[in-house]
């Protein structure tokens, strides 16, 4: 790595792999179509991605609307990063989509 910390990069991975796997669970608990990957992040189907980007954002949870992509009608992108900050989305996710669900 450029700074030489090897073992800091290989933390990082673990983290990024564990949160992808906290955010599929979440999915599937949540009833939400999800595209599995490689990269850091997860490409999810919210229904209005506009709306729950919002309502995420209020509760500082940020990720990113990608609804006008070609075939990413009602998506977000969720950012697999530190696990702590994916426990926040996923609960975050949870109250926002259940609150909808009322």
């Amino acid at each position: 790595t450029p700074t030489g910390d090897r073992g800091h990069v290989d933390w990082y991975v673990k983290e990024v792999r564990a949160s992808r796997e906290l955010l599929y669970a979440a999915c599937s608990r949540l009833g939400l179509a999800c595209w599995r990957s490689d990269a850091n992040f997860v490409l999810v189907r919210v229904g209005d991605a506009p709306g729950v980007r919002a309502a995420l954002a209020a509760r500082g949870v940020h990720v990113r609307d990608r609804s006008s992509a070609p075939g990413c009608d009602g998506c977000v992108r969720i950012t697999a990063g530190w696990v702590a900050d994916t426990e926040a989305c996923v609960a975050a996710l949870g109250e926002v989509l259940c609150a909808g669900r009322r």
